[in-house]
């Protein structure tokens, strides 16, 4: 009989400080994330948002307290492995999309797949190259147009940049994906139909979506909201 896949995420009784501050920025007794799930988190600046995210990719670990992502504990693992396992399971668009100015579009879309084997053999599962799994999903974020596609990234739009980096981010199906603030240059239509791909990707890949914005309008879109600044125990001092 098959074992059950553990959780995409596992926290139990997590702490994270800064390097010389005085006390910890986040403090969470059990947070528990399907595999699968669409998680929309909200909270105001300051209330750890981009702290958890930093966490749940491996670029920060906790000083106490156990963070398994995908059955990996990642406070055991070191920066270097930490690197290989986001590079290989988890998808992340940036607030700031973080492109490569000199590369095309289509190169930025399958940079992914340069650095893990892994996502690369699940994008040519789909696709016989990967620059074609690249063109279908800038084609279903209205990125399709070959003149735009052959303009340098740094020549887009804020909000064409932001679809860019939400087709790398989608690339080789991750089973984790982190999406900060991926709608806030993007009109209700865009939004719209961005959202509609996203769910669609993760659906038809069993990814499990975490995704934060001030969009409150967007919540009744998912499976459950985490009010972070409730949940964060290192709020409750200045209560």
């Amino acid at each position: 009989m098959e074992q059950p896949l553990p959780a995409a995420v596992a926290i139990e009784q997590l702490g994270f400080r800064w390097p010389g501050a005085s006390g910890e920025v986040l403090i969470l007794e059990q947070l528990r994330i399907e595999r699968g799930e669409r998680l929309f988190i909200e909270g105001p600046s300051g209330s750890g948002k981009s702290t958890l995210l930093g966490l749940l990719a491996g670029v920060h670990t906790p000083q106490r307290g156990t963070l398994e992502v995908l059955g990996t504990a990642l406070e055991t693992v070191s920066s270097a492995g930490r690197d290989h396992f986001r590079a290989h399971h988890i998808g992340y668009i940036f607030q700031l999309f973080n492109l490569i100015p000199y590369l095309s579009v289509v190169e930025n879309v399958t940079l992914p797949c340069r650095f893990s084997a892994l996502r690369r053999e699940r994008a040519l599962r789909r696709f016989a190259t990967l620059e074609q799994e690249a063109l279908h999903l800038l084609g279903h974020l209205d990125l399709s147009d070959p003149k735009l596609l052959q303009r340098p990234v740094t020549a887009l739009s804020v909000g064409q940049q932001q679809r860019v980096a939400a087709a790398r981010a989608l690339i080789g199906s991750p089973e984790l994906l982190i999406a900060d603030e991926p709608t806030s240059a993007l009109d209700r239509d865009r939004c719209e139909s961005f959202l509609a791909l996203l769910f669609q990707e993760c659906q038809a890949s069993g990814t499990t979506l975490i995704f934060v914005s001030h969009d409150s309008g967007l919540e009744p879109l998912f499976d459950r909201t985490l009010r972070l600044a409730e949940m964060n125990r290192a709020n409750w001092r200045n209560l």
